[in-house]
């Protein structure tokens, strides 16, 4: 597998034909699952550590994309993902300790030039199909959840189920300009995840 972003075909087709690999075969049933019943899913990513994660980073909703194949992942070539780069850089979170997900994974209608806001109804949907995502993580041990729509739809389950959960802002260029204060938190977020791991290691 070679490193790169997702901005080119060639990049996009190594990762599309590593969706059969066993470490992210069963959370592709899962996505493949959730399109049935939700229409447009992104992959998971097959360079992230699949059901060997120790660590689940959720996002909101799918961003913006052109790409006949779309991956939820930190090598997209958007703001967030460049940002997310960063902050696992920084943090040296090990990559095949992660996987990398939204808390509303299914694609939403555009509103004119604006990415489309959950309804109740999908933020209610995104909480009953969580548990069957969980339970494809065996190894996982803490939840970082990035925005407001994510603690909204996974944090009272995580907690719940006894898994750590830290709260830290979204990571999209958005919300970094608009709150002076996001970026520390975000770093702070994952070098709490970074700490959590090394800990129950």
């Amino acid at each position: 597998m070679t490193s790169g972003l997702l901005d080119n075909a060639v990049a996009i087709a190594e990762r599309a034909d590593a969706l059969g690999l066993p470490h992210v075969a069963p959370l592709e049933a899962y996505a493949e699952l959730l399109r049935q019943r939700h229409g447009d899913v992104p992959h998971f990513d097959p360079f992230d550590g699949g059901v060997g994660a120790r660590l689940l980073v959720l996002l909101a909703t799918p961003g913006p994309s052109t790409a006949l194949i779309r991956f939820t992942s930190r090598d997209n070539p958007t703001g967030t993902a460049r940002t997310l780069r960063r902050l696992f850089d920084a943090s040296e979170i090990d990559r095949r300790e992660t996987v990398l997900w939204n808390a509303v994974p299914w694609i939403l209608p555009r509103r004119g030039a604006q990415l489309g806001v959950p309804r109740k109804r999908d933020i209610e949907d995104a909480r009953n199909e969580l548990p069957r995502l969980l339970s494809l993580l065996p190894r996982l041990e803490v939840v970082l959840l990035l925005g407001g729509i994510a603690s909204e739809v996974a944090l009272a389950r995580i907690q719940q189920i006894g898994l750590t959960a830290l709260v830290a802002p979204h990571p999209s260029p958005t919300n970094l300009a608009a709150d002076r204060t996001a970026a520390g938190a975000l770093a702070r977020g994952f070098d709490s995840a970074a700490s959590k791991l090394c800990v129950q290691s």
